[in-house]
């Protein structure tokens, strides 16, 4: 951007040679608009003379044009030809079609930051198949980024019309986890502001930075020292426990899925208990949870519980099992749920 910048100032500056020089020949030398349009054009191009101005007026305004119209010419020549080049144009016209896929973009997320915790966020969404977009005001995230292939804009994650750029009005939810915690606030709450009933996730380093994020509208508050803590103490006391969850949650051989469904208006499952539908039997996949709208998990439901439309349900299955479900709670017409 800045070379392309570069070449519009300096298309500028020669327009303006060839309006002076234009102008300079038609009241010294007292030649029509074409004659010293023509002139001008001619000696800044190194071409040749024509006819030599009568005046020592036009011949000074001719070796002018010659000294510096010359130069800037040259110069603006050699300036494109290494835009192209060097590849900038490209890179400009990758990025409005970056651009132009976050505009289509809609129920995707926002992931502001980039940095260790960011990138591993990302790589999660990619592994899951979902649509992402990643903030961060450091080239080189960006440029980390773009060779992941992921959707990216450069700027500050606090900034609204950033987020607005990168579809938070239209986003399901919202990453926080820059470096710095007072940075995480500003982003949530801008966040929070423009779009008040997106789900947010933020990260802290601090203890005393949950209240604040959770003041700002965080919806749940990480913190990736704790959460790494906690994993080690279970490696070392609870081995076995540790190796499950691993697997349950997607990071072993098998694969499976942690999934939460809520039931759909018209899904053909809506009043009938757990057994009737007889999920483990037609699906494979197994039901952990079971909340009720405004009410709690209950983490061990009952097979006679009665769904009902808006029930939320966690459960765990390989990925064909867990395609299985989205078939069986789908509304009549629908594939799937998300």
């Amino acid at each position: 951007m800045i070379r392309f910048r570069r070449i519009l100032i300096l298309s500028a500056v020669l327009v303006l040679i060839l309006v002076g020089g234009t102008a300079g020949f038609m009241l010294v030398e007292g030649y029509s608009v074409i004659d010293a349009f023509f002139t001008t054009v001619v000696l800044i191009s190194t071409v040749g003379m024509g006819t030599a101005p009568a005046g020592a007026g036009g011949k000074l305004l001719a070796v002018v044009l010659i000294a510096g119209g010359v130069g800037i010419l040259i110069y603006v020549f050699s300036t494109v030809v290494d835009f192209f080049m060097a590849g900038y144009l490209g890179e400009m016209l990758g990025e409005r079609s970056m651009k132009k896929k976050i505009s289509e973009l809609d129920n995707h997320y926002l992931v502001c930051g980039f940095g260790r915790v960011g990138e591993q966020v990302a790589r999660e969404f990619m592994r899951a198949g979902e649509r992402f977009v990643v903030i961060d005001s450091n080239p080189d995230s960006i440029a980390r980024c773009k060779a992941l292939g992921v959707l990216c804009l450069e700027g500050d994650a606090a900034d609204d019309e950033i987020l607005i750029e990168a579809g938070l009005k239209r986003a399901k939810g919202l990453v926080a986890c820059v470096d710095s915690d007072a940075d995480n606030v500003y982003v949530t709450l801008t966040a929070r502001v423009l779009a008040p009933e997106l789900w947010i996730v933020a990260r802290a380093n601090m203890e005393e930075s949950y209240g604040k994020l959770e003041k700002a509208g965080a919806n749940k508050v990480i913190s990736p020292y704790a959460i790494g803590g906690r994993e080690m103490a279970t490696l070392m006391l609870k081995p076995m426990v540790s190796d499950y969850l691993d697997v349950v949650t997607g990071g072993g051989e098998l694969e499976l899925r942690v999934e939460e469904f809520t039931m759909p208006a018209g899904s053909p499952a809506i009043g009938k208990s757990i057994v009737d539908l007889q999920i483990r039997k037609q699906t494979g996949a197994i039901v952990l949870a079971v909340r009720k709208p405004g009410g709690k998990f209950d983490t061990n439901p009952d097979p006679e519980t009665t769904l009902a439309e808006s029930d939320v349900l966690i459960t765990v299955g390989t990925p064909a099992e867990i395609h299985s479900l989205e078939q069986l709670f789908a509304p009549a017409g629908a594939s799937s749920i998300s």
